[in-house]
């Protein structure tokens, strides 16, 4: 990818694993990583999309306190997203326009990080799409908070990356609420999609760091 290694390329990957105490729970983990040709062993992480998938056969109300404990011991936006779907089921039914009995899964986006060295070029919509491949199940609801990196985030960076998100037509994403939850987005994930455009290796003339990034 860079001068001096002609001979490496990105790749995309998926790890699930399942949840100690919570067998209808999946963690997953979908990364860019740079090999070097004729080498198994990948180098640091470029980019990753990082969440968890849960599936009861329901979607959670106010008060299911087992469904509460998967999403709060994950992170404050995993806490947030299990309100989100509980409390707020009138915008999201308003948002995605579709009967809700039929939705039986969760998956929550988490986290989505891209290297410096490769933004602006589509790498986290590319990790989403990537995501729906895998995840992609018949009542699925998805759920994520477009949330930039940095401190002193305002709800205008939010609906900012919330837009761009949106911009990706075959996620199908929708806004909850722009003003009540700035930043939020659901979707319906009913099958594997499979993007014909997208490949395993991406090959990206540009120069990539060959340590691992401080995030990673």
């Amino acid at each position: 990818m860079g001068d001096d290694d002609d001979d490496s390329y990105l790749k995309i990957e998926t790890c699930f694993s399942k949840h100690a105490d919570a067998p209808e729970v999946l963690d997953f983990s979908i990364f860019l990583r740079r090999y070097v040709e004729h080498r198994d062993v990948p180098g640091p992480t470029l980019a990753h999309l990082k969440g968890f998938l849960v599936q009861p056969g329901y979607l959670p109300q106010p008060g299911d306190g087992w469904y509460f404990d998967v999403f709060d011991m994950r992170s404050q936006h995993a806490m947030n997203a299990f309100h989100v779907i509980a409390d707020d089921r009138p915008l999201l039914k308003r948002a995605l326009k579709t009967d809700f009995d039929y939705l039986s899964s969760v998956a929550h986006l988490d986290r989505v990080w891209v290297d410096p060295s490769l933004r602006k070029r589509g790498i986290a919509l590319r990790l989403m799409r990537e995501a729906q491949h895998v995840l992609g199940r018949y009542g699925l609801l998805v759920v994520l908070k477009a949330h930039p990196d940095g401190d002193n985030v305002t709800d205008a960076d939010c609906l900012k990356l919330s837009a761009y998100y949106q911009s990706e037509r075959q996620l199908g994403l929708r806004a909850v609420s722009k003003k009540k939850r700035p930043g939020w987005l659901v979707g319906v994930w009913d099958e594997p999609v499979i993007n014909d455009a997208d490949e395993v290796f991406l090959h990206l003339d540009v120069e990539v760091p060959t340590e691992p990034a401080e995030d990673e």
